[in-house]
């Protein structure tokens, strides 16, 4: 039976989670770790990443004030439910990575280098005003290619079926907009890190080293 995540001793300020594959679709681990002066980790493997699995581990640590994460569905919903207060920085790596596999480093269209453009700017916002500026870039970008990301193809063979011609500048476009409320925490409170690398490239790193020695 796998052992229940150990239970903290108290609480931490900010509190880095993520989870990460070992096997795919069979065995990830989730960690959370506990930024401070005695920094704590929690883990739990389980086989995938679910909202069941996180509240395992988010009920058993005392809730923080900030959270560093990389927005995963499950996760969020998870903490919505046992970390109602919290207030939640999404990592910015994982919202460049993302976007950039979506429109790769090459995109063919106007709208798609602009857009990869205010991607790669993401990770050199560090102050208000370079916060601002970003915004007011992005919304900008956002009304003058509407027209042009609402275009759609029609099936050659059927009139009735059609998809949106630009289907991935959409997607990177919404997870921009979703991720907005909660990519410039740090801005406010410095203290609060941007991205989840305490976890990621540290703890993780090691545990793909691990496992695969094993």
């Amino acid at each position: 039976t796998e052992p229940s995540p150990p239970r903290w001793t108290s609480a931490s300020s900010v509190v880095v989670l993520d989870g990460t594959s070992l096997l795919p679709r069979q065995c990830v681990a989730l960690i959370a770790y506990g930024l401070g002066n005695a920094p704590q980790i929690s883990w739990l493997f389980a086989s995938y990443e679910s909202t069941a699995s996180w509240s395992t581990i988010l009920a058993r640590i005392p809730s923080p004030r900030f959270v560093v994460c990389d927005g995963q569905k499950g996760l969020l919903s998870a903490l919505k439910r046992h970390w109602p207060h919290a207030i939640v920085q999404r990592c910015l790596i994982h919202v460049v990575r993302q976007s950039c596999a979506w429109i790769t480093q090459h995109p063919q269209t106007k709208a798609g280098q602009e857009l990869l453009a205010l991607v790669h700017a993401l990770l050199g916002v560090r102050t208000r005003r370079q916060k601002r500026r970003w915004l007011h870039r992005f919304r900008n970008w956002r009304r003058r290619w509407e027209q042009f990301l609402n275009a759609r193809t029609r099936h050659p063979f059927d009139a009735r079926r059609w998809w949106y011609t630009h289907r991935k500048l959409r997607r990177v476009r919404t997870l921009i907009e979703r991720s907005l409320s909660h990519l410039f925490t740090f801005v406010r409170h410095p203290e609060v890190p941007r991205t989840s690398n305490h976890v990621e490239g540290g703890i993780n790193a090691r545990l793909h080293e691990l496992f695969r020695a094993h």
